[in-house]
């Protein structure tokens, strides 16, 4: 029986998995997350996430292995994590009153079957310049895309999401288990 590995030490997809009662273990590459300028953007999602997935795979070519990134784009620019708190007080002032997509990108390695394909969800955020302050004395906002985690304290900042919140945080766990 094919084990299910995890290319990726993200805590979020970590729980997701668990969410859904799948065993797996974890795996990661050491790979430098960058995206491929030359490509468009959901071709670069892909490839990065095909890229973090590739070395596992061929160290376990008989399982299955799942690896995946995420993106926050807005305003037509990709919001990567904050490089420090004032980093992230202006990420999400930008994010303030407004919506941005989610798009998370997944590789999934099963023998010689590759399977890719990327989810989006629109977040919208209310006007949250009030709340920005008391959110940052947490350290939530900490190598998460957006400087936020929807499924934390973050969530006040949330009006409404259009699509699946597991995108959002990091892997749309129900397709995955479609498909393996």
């Amino acid at each position: 029986m094919s084990k299910i590995i995890l290319a990726s030490s993200s805590p979020r997809r970590k729980e997701l998995l668990k969410r859904e009662g799948i065993d797996f273990m974890v795996d990661a590459s050491c790979i430098d997350e960058v995206l491929d300028e030359s490509l468009p953007l959901k071709s670069r999602l892909m490839k990065l996430s095909y890229d973090k997935g590739e070395p596992i795979h061929k160290k376990y070519p008989k399982d299955i292995v799942i690896s995946a990134d995420t993106i926050v784009f807005h305003n037509d620019e990709i919001i990567g994590k904050a490089s420090d708190k004032e980093d992230a007080r202006r990420i999400l002032l930008s994010l303030s009153n407004d919506k941005q997509i989610v798009f998370t990108s997944v590789t999934i390695f099963k023998e010689d079957m590759i399977i890719s394909f990327i989810d989006e969800t629109a977040v919208y955020f209310k006007d949250i310049e009030g709340m920005i302050d008391d959110y940052l004395l947490h350290d939530e906002w900490k190598g998460k895309a957006g400087a936020y985690a929807i499924q934390g304290m973050a969530s006040k900042f949330v009006d409404h999401i259009e699509g699946d919140i597991d995108t959002v945080i990091g892997l749309p766990v129900k397709r995955v288990v479609e498909l393996i």
